[in-house]
């Protein structure tokens, strides 16, 4: 008796057709329902993330580059003391 050893741990189904097409009964319209309001709670929360971050760096910005602008006059009047300081 010669047996031949298989190597592969996949199953052998015999109900799968030659075509190998396996056949899914299509979602009821309760599970499309649900389904859809999902993706739209989704898609909601993400547009919602993502105006709130735009909105925030909108208004981030002018207080971004007023303090930049307060740090430069403090370094240069700064500066200006201290040529003063060695002159003197």
């Amino acid at each position: 008796m010669t047996q031949i050893p298989s190597h592969s741990q996949t199953p052998q189904f015999g109900h799968i057709p030659t075509t190998g097409i396996l056949y899914q009964q299509p979602p009821s319209a309760e599970q499309l329902a649900k389904s859809n309001k999902r993706n739209k709670f989704k898609a909601g929360v993400k547009d919602a993330f993502l105006i709130i971050g735009f909105i925030g760096a909108v208004i981030a910005g002018p207080f971004t580059v007023k303090s930049c602008s307060e740090e430069v006059d403090r370094q240069t009047i700064e500066s200006i003391k201290f040529q003063e300081g060695a002159r003197s």
